[in-house]
């Protein structure tokens, strides 16, 4: 059985990848606070057991093993999370914070029945796709067709298909955008700004602005306008 910490490494090393972000141990060492040393330890303990392999260029890659065992706690997770929001009334946040406890010691069984009591919800809160009940990774990505605020177009109209992650873990970071009113299904219309290096929209009648780089951890599909006519 994997540990605590073996799955969280899985689960950010899946969410990186499904995002089309090379996995490096600098980058997990940034994410987890913690030395070069420790994450190499780490990521040679997750080769040995069969759950990752790490490529010439470094780059750290899920084994079908590995990825199997990290959709099953991602599953784990998200329910609990729907759960905690859904049915105990938790904001998002603390969903998010209190699933990490709930994902370790829930069984297949009882995330089955949890699904089945919510109606087999297809993503978590955040808009992330729960393994089972809806396209995994990069396949959920490429059938909504999203791609990242970062790099939608000025004068478009878009709608908040999810948070990364990658981002969802930050506590702080989930504060800062719910602020901005950035939540799945969210309509923004991106506007021109005067700074580059900020995506500036508007969003619920008020305009608002954040980095780049936070940007690219939003995903978002286009909104289509509306047709005028009598259908004739």
């Amino acid at each position: 059985m994997a540990s605590p910490v073996t799955e969280e490494y899985l689960e950010t090393i899946y969410n990186m990848t499904m995002e089309g972000d090379p996995v490096l141990s600098a980058r997990l060492a940034d994410k987890f606070r913690v030395s070069r040393p420790t994450v190499t330890e780490t990521i040679r303990r997750l080769v040995s057991d069969g759950y990752a392999t790490q490529n010439d260029d470094k780059t750290i890659v899920l084994t079908p093993v590995g990825a199997a065992l990290t959709e099953q706690v991602l599953r784990r997770h998200r329910l609990a999370e729907r759960l905690l929001f859904d049915v105990i009334g938790l904001d998002p946040i603390e969903a998010h914070e209190q699933a990490h406890t709930l994902e370790h010691g829930m069984s297949d069984d009882l995330a089955y029945r949890i699904s089945e009591r919510l109606g087999n919800p297809l993503t978590c809160p955040h808009g992330n796709p729960i393994p089972g009940n809806a396209p995994s990774g990069l396949a959920f990505l490429k059938e909504q067709h999203a791609y990242r605020l970062s790099q939608a177009p000025t004068d478009g109209t878009v709608r908040v298909v999810l948070i990364s992650e990658v981002v969802e873990d930050e506590s702080e970071v989930l504060r800062r955008l719910a602020n901005k009113g950035i939540y799945p299904n969210a309509v923004l219309n991106v506007v021109a700004g005067t700074n580059p290096s900020e995506v500036s929209f508007e969003v619920a009648g008020e305009r608002r602005a954040m980095p780049v780089d936070l940007a690219a951890k939003i995903w978002v599909a286009n909104v289509q306008p509306e047709v005028d006519g009598d259908g004739s």
